[in-house]
C-alpha cells in the first residue's frame, strides 16, 4: 500500500504515556469504494483526549481528501472518568465527522471474516497491561473467496532521515529518541487457495508513522459489492514510541479481490 504510511500524517503527535488508542469502523460505501473508521482514545498523562476520522479510497487504496479528521477534548482539571471521557470522545467524534461520513456513505458493515482476541479493538486504555498491536497472522473464511491466510512480518529499518518542519516534523528525533531499537515496517501478504497478494510492502519507515517499533493485524472486514467483487479491508494496530512505552494506534490496508 504506496500510502498506508499516510494514515498519520495530517495533525496527529504520538501519545505520551503508554497509550492505546480503541477502533470504531465505520462500514463500507454501498457500491464498496470507501471503508471508513475512527481511532479515538487518551493522549498525555491525563487529561487530553483525541479522535481521528479516516476514509479510504479502495480502489486506489488511498485516503480521500481532507482526512484524518481530528477532533480534541481538553479537561485541564485531568478529573473526568476514563471510560466516559472516551465515549464523549467517540460521541464527538461520530457528530463532527457527519459530513464526511454521509459524503462518502461509509454506513454498510460489511462482514468482520476475523479478529485478533488479544487486540481488544474496541478497548481504549491507558496504562501498561493494555491490548496488544494485534497477531502476526490470521485465518478466515468468507464464502465467496474461500480460505484466507493474511500473514504480517515485520521488517527492521535504520531510522530515516527526515525534515523536521511540516507535518512530519516530529519524526526526526526517532533516530535520538530510539537509538538502541531499529524502525519497523511490514510486509501483509494473502494467501487465497493457490494465488498470493502482497498487500503491502514497505522499504523504509515512513516519516508519517513518526517512531513505529512494530505491528499486528487487528481485524479484517470484508464486503460484498453490487459488481460481484469483494472489497477486503485489513485493519492493522501499530505500536508508536510513546513517553514512557509503546503507544498503539491503526492503519488500514484494503484491496478490491475478484471472486
Amino acid at each position: 500500500m504506496a500510502t498506508l504510511a499516510l494514515v498519520l500524517a495530517v495533525g496527529i503527535v504520538p501519545a505520551q504515556a503508554m497509550e492505546a488508542l480503541a477502533l470504531k469502523v465505520l462500514g463500507f460505501s454501498p457500491d464498496g469504494r470507501y471503508f471508513g473508521f475512527i481511532q479515538y482514545g487518551g493522549q498525555g498523562d491525563g487529561g487530553d483526549y483525541m479522535a481521528e476520522t479516516y476514509v479510504i479510497d479502495t480502489s486506489r487504496d488511498r485516503f480521500v481528501p481532507g482526512v484524518p479528521l481530528r477532533v480534541d477534548i481538553i479537561d485541564d482539571q485531568g478529573n473526568a472518568d476514563e471510560a466516559a471521557a472516551y465515549e464523549a470522545m467517540l460521541k464527538r467524534a461520530l457528530q463532527r465527522s457527519q459530513s464526511l461520513i454521509k459524503r462518502f456513505d461509509v454506513s454498510r458493515p460489511g462482514a468482520v471474516l476475523a479478529r485478533a482476541d488479544d487486540a481488544r479493538t474496541g478497548e481504549a486504555h491507558s496504562g501498561s497491561g493494555g491490548p496488544t498491536a494485534g497477531a502476526q497472522s490470521l485465518t478466515a473464511k468468507h464464502p465467496a473467496l474461500g480460505d484466507l491466510a493474511l500473514k504480517l512480518d515485520i521488517k527492521e529499518f535504520t531510522w530515516p532521515k527526515t525534515s523536521r518542519t511540516g507535518a512530519h516534523k516530529g519524526a526526526g528525533s526517532c533516530s535520538q529518541e530510539v537509538d538502541w531499537q531499529k524502525g519497523a515496517g511490514f510486509r501483509l501478504t494473502l494467501e487465497q487457495g493457490r494465488r498470493t497478494f502482497v498487500l503491502n510492502d514497505d522499504k523504509t519507515v515512513p516519516a508519517s508513522r513518526f517512531c513505529a517499533t512494530g505491528y499486528g493485524i487487528a481485524e479484517v472486514h470484508a464486503f460484498d459489492r453490487p459488481d460481484g467483487k469483494i472489497t477486503l479491508a485489513v485493519v492493522v494496530g501499530m505500536k508508536v514510541r510513546g513517553f514512557e512505552g509503546d503507544d498503539r494506534l491503526f492503519l488500514a490496508v484494503t484491496r478490491v479481490l475478484d471472486r
